[in-house]
């Protein structure tokens, strides 16, 4: 079978784990997996996927919020207008804005969807951002655990990244987090997609 042995070695590296560790966890030597990464041996495909998995599963489990979000965040006022922000939105190239008060705390979110909702409703674009506000969406730190940013992300579109003031640090999207993993797979420094 052909393997990139390169892949394994840089994901091991990625994964901040020994070659020793690495063979503690699969059940073989050290050795051996010393010659897998010199392509001095052929393993079998089933412990490849072995070592896969268990080195991907490493890597997402090091990965936290700060890793992944994008910042800085656009925001939007509670008397903001809505020209001002569909503006932004376009400008940006995104579908959703979060709503800061007076002192900079995270108060809601605006999503695009529901502009369009009231606007098909009432064509004044004297709306107010107060006008289309939603609830928050989740909110994680900066030190939440990957694990539990994908679990939040299958149930909702977008996660707010905020400090203990309740001021944003980030924004997390589903796009995000999958061009976080394809790119991070790949060894990419680049973050890649940015919004659904």
């Amino acid at each position: 079978m052909l393997i990139d042995r390169e892949e394994i070695k840089r994901l091991r590296r990625l994964a901040g784990i020994t070659q020793a560790q690495l063979a503690k966890r699969i059940g073989v030597s050290q050795s051996f997996i010393a010659k897998i990464e010199s392509g001095r041996i052929d393993p079998k495909l089933s412990l490849v996927r072995r070592i896969l998995d268990e080195l991907t599963r490493e890597v997402q489990i090091r990965s936290e919020a700060k890793d992944i979000m994008h910042s800085p965040v656009i925001t939007s006022t509670i008397n903001e207008r809505i020209d001002s922000i569909i503006y932004k939105m376009e400008k940006n190239n995104i579908s959703q804005i979060p709503v800061i008060s007076s002192s900079q705390k995270a108060i809601g979110i605006i999503y695009d969807y529901i502009i369009l909702r009231k606007l098909s409703l009432n064509s004044k674009s004297s709306l107010l951002a107060k006008d289309v506000i939603a609830p928050l969406p989740p909110l994680v730190t900066k030190q939440s655990p990957i694990n539990d940013i994908m679990k939040l992300l299958s149930r909702h579109s977008v996660i707010l990244v905020i400090n203990n003031n309740l001021r944003i640090d980030g924004i997390i999207t589903r796009s995000d987090l999958l061009g976080y993993l394809v790119n991070k797979n790949k060894g990419s420094p680049d973050r890649g997609l940015r919004d659904i």
